[in-house]
């Protein structure tokens, strides 16, 4: 199986089973004491994967069920920016006057991409609202394909083993899934969830590698195989005790200083796993280092001004501020898939995978 795995997260409709065995949200619990003024900023959105803060005060959504960028003013006003049907819309973020998002190829029916490659484009979005269009991230991942040499599945498993699963063991695809963007003085950096690669596009258009995400370990115990079954997948048991090595699909990215900063959420089954993690890589050096581990479905990550890391677990409690390389929930809401920060503000996408997504503001000591 050539492992699609974020398209299928993506897809409301594929949820059902994961979010059976999904931890309980706690929506209605108080904040942490440092989390203040929590106010509903807009409610009705279709799949509100990502947010920003843009010009003028306004908050910038990415509806990527509805095909829209959209922005929210302090009032609570919604405008609509870009209107594409049929496609999914990824990646917003704001820096240099301008607003950048990805159009990608969309779902039919509620299910992910037909297999193969299909446009991921780059457009921008300038002060004057004029819509440009920068690269197609899919003709990189064509030439390039950063994971095409890498095993995913159970790499030691024996021949009469693997036959029992042979969809159980793969290689990178070509597939590109740019689904969260930073802009920078230099360019975008990129986290494509397809290629399951950090890239860069310069101020030219010109895409090029940051960093190739290594494969993510996950022993494979009863519990796991019990998970796998329900999602549709079969693990024999001569494949108990071996190393499942998943799709390290990254879903969020962020720059403080040097370091660039990312979530990654192991694919199937690891989204219904507590394996998601927080990395930092130093961008002179290309040094990685783990910040948090433990996390349940981590798809955005923020940090405020005194460099703490604050994470949106989709499957979890909501938001959790990291502390001691461990999560704890500050923000109690229900499927919360990205955060923003600016200064004391915080901005949170809630319910993104219902028919009523919202936004949510608060503020932070």
């Amino acid at each position: 199986m050539k492992f699609r795995v974020f398209a299928a997260v993506v897809a409301a409709s594929a949820m059902t089973v994961t979010l059976s065995v999904a931890p309980a949200q706690s929506a209605t619990a108080p904040p942490s004491p440092d989390i203040t003024n929590v106010k509903q900023l807009a409610t009705g959105l279709g799949g509100p994967l990502k947010v920003a803060f843009g010009p003028h005060g306004n908050v910038l959504v990415a509806e990527a069920m509805t095909g829209m960028v959209s922005s929210i003013s302090p009032s609570g006003n919604k405008t609509v920016l870009v209107s594409a049907p049929g496609h999914e819309i990824a990646g917003v973020s704001y820096g240099n006057n301008t607003t950048y998002y990805f159009q990608n190829a969309g779902s039919e029916g509620g299910e992910p991409p037909a297999p193969g490659l299909t446009p991921a484009v780059l457009k921008t979005i300038d002060h004057n609202g004029k819509v440009r269009t920068i690269t197609d991230m899919a003709e990189y991942e064509r030439t390039h394909n950063s994971d095409g040499n890498t095993v995913y599945g159970v790499r030691d498993a024996s021949a009469s083993c693997l036959a029992q699963a042979p969809d159980l063991q793969s290689m990178g695809e070509e597939f590109s899934h740019p689904y969260s963007s930073v802009p920078a003085r230099n360019g975008l950096y990129v986290g494509d969830a397809g290629a399951n690669a950090i890239l860069h596009v310069n101020n030219q258009g010109k895409v090029s590698l940051v960093k190739a995400l290594p494969a993510e370990p996950i022993t494979i115990t009863a519990a796991v195989q019990a998970i796998a079954a329900e999602m549709g997948m079969t693990v024999p048991d001569c494949m108990l005790g071996h190393t499942y090595w998943a799709q390290p699909v990254p879903t969020d990215i962020t720059i403080k200083g040097n370091w660039l900063y990312y979530t990654v959420l192991p694919g199937v089954p690891g989204e219904s796993l507590s394996v998601g993690k927080v990395y930092k890589m130093n961008l002179l050096t290309k040094k990685t280092q783990v910040v948090a581990t433990g996390l349940n479905a981590p798809t955005g990550v923020a940090l405020d001004h005194m460099g703490n890391v604050y994470v949106a677990e989709l499957f979890g409690g909501g938001v959790a501020k990291i502390v001691n390389g461990h999560a704890t929930t500050v923000l109690p809401a229900g499927l919360a898939a990205d955060i923003a920060i600016q200064n004391n503000k915080m901005i949170v996408s809630t319910m993104v995978l219902t028919p009523s997504g919202s936004v949510v503001t608060a503020t932070i000591k």
